[in-house]
């Protein structure tokens, strides 16, 4: 079985942006109501807002483990609480885009889409088993492999 989840160090990170950021919100929002605020605070406290939502939304509510074995893929969202379960013939196709992001470094991003319209997208920086995803993918759903787009 291969579970694919995202990496700690990436988790800590966010987590500690999103402390330094509701940090930050919170003291704007005490000196917004001490009613000695300026414009700035309110640019600060809305620009903030948007940004802590959309990091909170993004990383930690659409928080996904990928799990695939016999000949099955599910996939995970445990904040949520929702699993979505798939066999590998219902595989529409899958893809690998490799982007090369300076001299000696690329990024690479896995996305397979499955019957129904529902994709999912995970970045071998992170998440954890990637290579071994895309090699279950490549032995289990070789003929569903298409091109990425724009190519």
């Amino acid at each position: 079985m291969i579970v694919s989840k995202p990496r700690t160090q990436i988790l800590v990170s966010f987590s500690i942006f999103l402390v330094l950021t509701f940090t930050v919100l919170g003291l704007n929002a005490w000196v917004i109501m001490q009613g000695t605020s300026a414009w700035y605070n309110y640019a600060i406290a809305l620009v903030l807002t948007t940004l802590g939502a959309f990091v909170l939304y993004r990383i930690f509510i659409r928080y996904k483990i990928i799990q695939a074995g016999d000949n099955r893929l599910v996939v995970y969202f445990p904040v949520i609480r929702r699993a979505h379960s798939f066999t590998i013939k219902q595989v529409v196709a899958w893809h690998e885009q490799v982007v090369k992001t300076g001299k000696n470094s690329v990024f690479k991003e896995l996305e397979i889409e499955f019957e129904g319209g529902y994709r999912t997208r995970i970045g071998q920086k992170e998440h954890t088993a990637y290579e071994r995803l895309v090699q279950y993918l490549q032995r289990k759903a070789a003929s569903k492999k298409s091109k990425p787009p724009g190519r």
